[in-house]
């Protein structure tokens, strides 16, 4: 009886590995062929920039934007941060003008974006996630 259920849970283990090991094989060469993207994918819902549209430029640590275009990947267009200074500015200088504090250090903050990159030999998108500075914020700097 004993060795009857092990050779039952051997075979099940078997044929649960080998449905497992099929599917991993089967989604690296098969391309998923339900994935809609709609025209307007990167539309900026009405109402979303209200009252942020200038935040990278009023911060402490200030950014411009810099664009990262790829033809074969989805979104075509990232808008990446770029710190302005390596100094954040200090918040006690007065009205139209600024000065840096040197004790503190503008630093970049990256976030990781899902992507679809167009893969030729598949003829297919795959996922994948790639790195991009969102904005930048002031931390203290290291002393040595």
């Amino acid at each position: 009886m004993i060795l009857t259920r092990n050779a039952c849970m051997v075979a099940c283990c078997l044929a649960i590995l080998s449905v497992t090991t099929q599917a991993k094989h089967e989604a690296k060469s098969i391309c998923n062929s339900e994935l809609k993207v709609t025209r307007n994918y990167q539309a900026v819902p009405p109402g979303a920039l209200v009252g942020n549209s200038n935040i990278h430029a009023r911060a402490l640590s200030p950014w411009t934007w810099r664009i990262n275009f790829e033809e074969d990947r989805i979104p075509k267009t990232i808008s990446e941060a770029v710190c302005s200074s390596k100094y954040c500015i200090d918040p006690k200088s007065g009205p139209g003008w600024a000065q840096n504090e040197v004790t503190l250090n503008s630093v970049p903050i990256p976030q990781n974006l899902l992507v679809l990159h167009f893969n030729n030999t598949l003829a297919c998108y795959q996922a994948s996630f790639i790195s991009v500075t969102m904005g930048c914020t002031c931390v203290q700097a290291r002393m040595a």
